[in-house]
């Protein structure tokens, strides 16, 4: 029987056509003499198109064969009390009546309705009618993610505007695509979908959810079996860049290129290390040899994405990492040598040839934190712009300085070096200043300053023509040196189209000390200024982290800041992003606003990346606590995994690795993409292990900034201490 929907209160519905056929018996049997033979009785329901609402009428009529009596049809429905009703109850052959639904969607959201003979009641004629509202909708509450391991439980819900009746399950390819526990839900309950045990890598998956009461009305989505990891998803060179801004090497900044071989062997690279306690620069990374560990360059990932990395330099150096894989291009990093850091590792891209001066052609955005060279307490952060031409020249270069909170600003116009086979060359500025590069792409760059002047280190993103305009929603995330010590502030706030005033805006912050010093759920106010024709601008924010003022820079809006080598579709196209420098005299550091597409925070999905830092700068002398890990969602609310850390303090010099990790989050429902919740890390019960978190315990508070689907900042909001960080979900192929 085919239904269309029709208009509420004048929708129709199709009975099928069906005759019900019984020969009247005579006298003497079954037997009869010919030219006698009784006429056959048969009831035929009409034939109209379309389906019924709750409470919406339509006309229905029955023809009667043969009734010698023309006593017509009585009109009845199931199931009873619950039907609808008719007016009239009763109508002769052909003559219509009006046929009311019920008010209700009824259990089984159908009724059954029948016409049965008056002159024969044995001979009758029905016919199942959908009671729906056409309005109604299947929707997901708790979407599958978008990729799922082989054998993964994940969690899923779904509900259908207009009844309660809840939804069942299924999924394509039949067969083959996974089991449902239960099978069948009520609204926004949820059910454990496992994923096949045998799919291949990269099978498609639909889930569907179908509504109970009306199977014509179901909501789908599809979802990737991933990958399982291993040593082959990361092969090529790739770009490293580590800070560690209170480690026992002083706020440091690490960089360099390393090229991994698909099968755990290093084939060679180089790394540049700059800081008040160390300085070495070009040390050379030996490929893999038959050494045994830790002698030899190797690196190792398990099934989950999380990895080993050891290096040895050409110097001595003997260094370590631990790290977590988003992506085939990407990858949250932190040392566990004894002198932890955190950053990035990022496929570094090259055209046909190798590396090549037209890498660095177009305007750049450049920030950059560290110390001055001959002090170590004087703080330094730089922001700024410049052209390069493709070829060796800069030029239109800006230089902005906020040294222990005093700005300076340099024009400038230099030239640079073509980079090398590692993807490394120089920036001359002029006037004795020059910094070194690597190449992750033509849109981003990893730089450190490679002069006599101040230790620092930083990053260069492409403007692409971007210029600074700020109507939307942005989240944002600033850190740097205040008089409590080290201070991150993120937030999020919109600002309306053709106004410079920033409104609707919410934040929290944390300054390290003992105690630590947060501010939470603070309203964000202020405004920006975008005149600049070179693609800068400024921006006064009033928000959890005090009154602060900035100078921008521009960032291509198809550049991800977070992760340079990220597709630019969806959340990121059409953006605007823009680079931040502290300007003001409380605080001393840089920032990143990323422009939101995406409103409101969805739950967490499937595997995700963490990395967190602990600054301490209570302790003398500082040190800092450096965390990497892989967790994973249930899609609701809980995070569970394994992460590792380090720290710098000389008492503790072994890193604390596979540390039990879960945490929880509640959407803040008066703030779009903001979240609270909890994290706890258990400390392990191996000897010499310590807290993440000394020496308060294994829990905390945080909030969380859900930047778009796939990345979140992720922010301490206690007093126990002032950790920050990342939460990446994993995108594996």
């Amino acid at each position: 029987m085919n239904f269309r929907n029709g208009i509420k209160g004048k929708s129709f519905f199709s009975f099928a056509a069906l005759t019900v056929v019984l020969l009247n018996s005579g006298c003497g049997g079954s037997s009869s003499r010919a030219g006698s033979q009784p006429q056959s009785i048969s009831v035929v329901l009409s034939t109209v198109s379309a389906s019924v609402v709750p409470g919406g009428t339509t006309t229905v009529s029955a023809t009667v064969s043969n009734d010698s009596m023309n006593a017509g049809v009585v009109w009845s429905c199931a199931p009873a009390n619950t039907c609808g009703l008719f007016s009239p109850s009763s109508t002769a052959s052909a003559v219509a009546t009006t046929y009311t639904a019920p008010a209700v969607v009824p259990a089984g959201g159908q009724v059954t309705v029948t016409a049965k003979s008056i002159t024969d009641p044995t001979k009758s004629a029905s016919s199942a009618v959908v009671i729906t509202d056409p309005a109604s909708e299947v929707r997901f509450d708790v979407s599958p993610p978008p990729t799922i391991n082989p054998s993964q439980t994940v969690s899923v819900s779904a509900s259908v505007s207009d009844n309660t009746a809840g939804v069942t399950w299924s999924c394509s390819p039949a067969g083959t695509c996974g089991t449902f526990s239960p099978a069948s839900t009520g609204n926004e309950v949820v059910t454990s979908y496992v994923a096949p045990s045998s799919a291949a890598s990269g099978t498609s998956i639909t889930i569907i959810a179908t509504s109970v009461i009306d199977i014509n009305k179901s909501a789908s989505a599809s979802a990737l079996i991933s990958v399982t990891a291993s040593d082959a998803i990361l092969s090529g060179q790739y770009a490293f860049f580590l800070t560690s801004p209170t480690g026992n090497r002083g706020t440091a900044s690490f960089l360099g290129s390393i090229n991994l071989s698909g099968d755990g062997t290093v084939a060679g690279g180089v790394a540049d290390i700059i800081s008040p306690g160390v300085l070495d620069l070009q040390d050379q990374i030996l490929p893999t040899t038959a050494n045994p560990q830790p002698n030899t360059s190797s690196y190792t990932v398990d099934s989950t994405g999380h990895g080993t990395m050891n290096v040895r330099t050409a110097s001595g150096q003997q260094l370590a990492f631990s790290f977590a894989v988003t992506s085939p291009a990407h990858a949250l990093l932190t040392e566990i040598d004894g002198n932890p850091g955190s950053g990035t590792l990022d496929l570094q891209q090259h055209p046909t040839g190798g590396f090549a001066a037209s890498q660095l052609e177009g305007g750049f955005s450049f920030t950059m934190t560290g110390t001055a060279k001959a002090n170590a307490a004087t703080k330094v952060s730089y922001g700024g712009v410049f052209t390069a031409d493709g070829v060796g020249s800069l030029n239109g270069g800006t230089l902005d300085i906020n040294t222990a909170t005093i700005m300076t600003t340099s024009p400038f116009s230099g030239s640079f070096s073509a980079p090398d086979s590692n993807g490394r060359g120089t920036l001359q500025l002029g006037g004795g200043r020059s910094f070194t590069y690597y190449v992750i792409s033509s849109k981003a760059l990893r730089l450190f300053e490679a002069d006599n002047l101040n230790l620092m280190g930083g990053s260069a993103y492409a403007q692409g023509g971007s210029v600074i305009f700020l109507g939307d929603n942005y989240f944002y995330q600033h850190s740097g040196w205040s008089s409590p010590g080290r201070t991150t502030t993120a937030g999020e706030f919109f600002i309306v189209e053709s106004e410079n005033d920033i409104s609707a805006g919410i934040s929290d912050s944390t300054a390290s000390g003992s105690p630590a010093t947060p501010k939470t759920g603070v309203q964000v106010s202020g405004s920006y200024d975008s005149s600049s024709l070179n693609g800068t601008g400024s921006l006064t924010l009033v928000d959890a982290g005090g009154r602060s003022t900035f100078n921008l820079y521009v960032v291509d809006r198809n550049v991800n800041i977070l992760d340079p080598n990220a597709s630019p579709a969806g959340f990121f196209s059409g953006g605007g992003n823009a680079l931040m420098l502290h300007t003001d005299a409380s605080v001393n550091g840089t920032g990143a606003m990323i422009r939101n597409t995406e409103p409101g925070f969805p739950p967490f999905l499937g595997n995700n990346a963490l990395q967190l830092t602990n600054p301490i700068t209570s302790s003398t002398p500082t040190s800092e606590l450096d965390l990497v890990g892989v967790v994973l969602s249930d899609n609701l609310a809980h995070l569970s995994g394994l992460v590792d850390y380090d720290q710098s303090d000389s008492s503790s010099p072994v890193a604390v690795l596979g540390a039990s990790i879960t945490g929880s989050f509640v959407e803040d429902t008066l703030n779009q993409g903001r979240a609270t919740g909890s994290v706890t890390i258990s400390t392990p019960s191996t000897a010499g292990a310590y807290p993440f978190i000394p020496p308060a315990g294994p829990s905390f508070i945080v909030a969380y900034y859900r930047i778009n689907s796939s990345q979140v900042f992720v922010l301490q909001t206690d007093a126990s201490a002032s950790s920050s960080g990342l939460l990446f979900q994993q995108l594996l192929p």
